[in-house]
């Protein structure tokens, strides 16, 4: 079943829409992150401690994986494939530079960096080891999982963040990692132990690192409002991760979330139960919390526009009084909730499940599970979108828009012309469930893959790079 469908099955039958290391040559380079930089002269040792692993063994995970083949329709006719090689591909968040405000990759400018040791990480049940000769599958190594879930990659000067969910089939019954990689060739710099379970997405905001966690599912299927899951706060001076906004505070497990860098708010899709996600907005500098009560459901559907200052949120919602669909688009300036659309918000009927900013022009993509549509002008009630797979994601990297349609069993990444949503090029990848996309530098892009372990590396062109990988094999759960 689909991860990324999952968390919304009841909302989608509800709703008849969706809920939906040891280098041998010379130590590896990370960049400062403001005055808090990676300690170029400690052993890099990181234990990931048992005791800090969450133990909710009737849970399940809501990150967006890709539903069964059975379960995929045809792909629109208009949804161009040029060459179908075997390339691999990635959505990219909206990349941002550490030190400085959030921005477009294109506008990343480099930090200077130190140096440091990789790191190794231990466990009490497992090694999570940072050396570039991991453990390969063999009768030495069984492995409990295929993959190690990568939920989420980010960028900031000449490093790429990695965060990955670890999971036990469905059931979050470990703590999430943290990986940093050299941005350019993929060397593994350190690894850090998360506090909770399920981690999501991670952002960079004035020189901190934080990621948010949706924690374990109750035997409800329900995700409580308890210390077990929230928005961390990484160090990675110390190597440590710890609770910064717990989901006591929020109200739940934390979906999505993004950052305002010139307001310093963050704005959390934070679920209790299903089809009941509000947007939460937090001051990352008192940690004082305060909902948008217009925004009743937004699962998945949030950007941030670094060039208008403005947070974009969808809501996508059936009041129960009414029996109204409540379907929309809006922007949020941090004081007023505006309507993207020339149209009533509750008459739109086009569901959305993923928004991009490029440029301050939102990108819309709309799915109802059965169909999907990108919409290049969202804001016009007439336009009319192109057609694409139902599950597809939006990504922005090097200034330019992608959009990967993620069908398990044969998925693609297309470079998309912001002028008419259709395909400049499009390419298969295969299986493996793209869930980002960033920007490796000018000419590649790095590509998270949920379902196998890997980053692959592809050319801005589509091109997949021969030996180009990440391997990620050694991060899944094994004995």
């Amino acid at each position: 079943m689909s991860r990324k469908i999952l968390p919304l099955i009841l909302t989608a039958g509800l709703t008849a829409f969706f809920a939906a290391c040891d280098d041998s040559s010379s130590a590896a380079s990370v960049e400062c992150l403001d005055d808090n930089c990676l300690d170029s002269s400690s052993s890099v040792e990181e234990e990931i401690s048992s005791s800090s692993e969450k133990e909710n063994k009737s849970s399940s995970s809501v990150k967006d994986e890709k539903s069964s083949s059975s379960e995929k329709s045809d792909k629109s006719s208009s949804s161009v494939k040029e060459d179908k090689s075997s390339s691999s591909t990635k959505d990219e968040k909206s990349s941002s530079s550490v030190k400085d405000e959030k921005s477009s990759s294109s506008e990343k400018s480099d930090k200077s960096s130190s140096s440091v040791k990789e790191d190794k990480s231990s466990s009490s049940s497992e090694d999570v080891s940072s050396s570039s000769d991991a453990p390969e599958s063999s009768s030495s190594v069984k492995y409990l999982s295929t993959t190690p879930n990568l939920a989420d990659l980010e960028v900031s000067g000449d490093t790429l963040f990695a965060v990955f969910q670890r999971l036990n089939g469905y059931s979050a019954d470990q703590v999430g990692l943290l990986a940093l990689y050299n941005r350019s060739t993929g060397e593994l710099l350190d690894t850090i132990s998360l506090a909770t379970s399920t981690p999501m997405k991670i952002q960079i905001a004035n020189g901190e690192v934080y990621v948010c966690t949706q924690g374990a599912y109750d035997a409800a299927y329900s995700l409580p409002a308890d210390e077990n899951r929230g928005i961390e706060k990484v160090n990675l001076s110390k190597k440590t991760s710890s609770l910064y906004v717990s989901g006591t505070k929020l109200g739940g497990g934390v979906n999505d979330f993004v950052i305002n860098q010139k307001t310093g708010k963050a704005y959390a899709v934070v679920t209790s139960t299903y089809g009941n996600s509000p947007v939460v907005e937090i001051d990352l500098s008192s940690k004082a919390t305060k909902k948008i009560e217009s925004i009743k459901n937004a699962p998945y559907s949030m950007a941030y526009d670094s060039k208008n200052g403005l947070v974009y949120f969808a809501d996508n919602y059936i009041d129960y009084t009414t029996y109204k669909m409540h379907i929309g688009v809006f922007s949020y300036d941090g004081t007023t909730l505006t309507s993207i659309s020339d149209n009533d918000p509750e008459e739109e009927g086009r569901p959305p499940y993923n928004i991009q900013v490029l440029d301050g022009v939102p990108y819309v993509f709309v799915s109802d599970y059965s169909t999907g549509k990108l919409y290049i002008h969202y804001a016009d009630s007439e336009s009319e979108g192109v057609s694409y797979y139902q599950d597809s994601k939006l990504a922005v990297a090097n200034g330019k828009l992608y959009l990967m349609e993620r069908d398990l069993a044969n998925g693609t990444l297309a470079e998309i012309n912001t002028s008419t949503g259709k395909p400049n090029w499009q390419y298969s990848i295969g299986k493996g469930n793209a869930y980002d996309v960033v920007p490796a530098d000018a000419g590649n892009l790095w590509i998270a893959l949920y379902n196998v372990p890997e980053i692959r590396k592809v050319t801005t062109s589509g091109k997949v790079v021969t030996d180009g990988a990440i391997n990620t094999e050694k991060f899944s759960r094994h004995e």
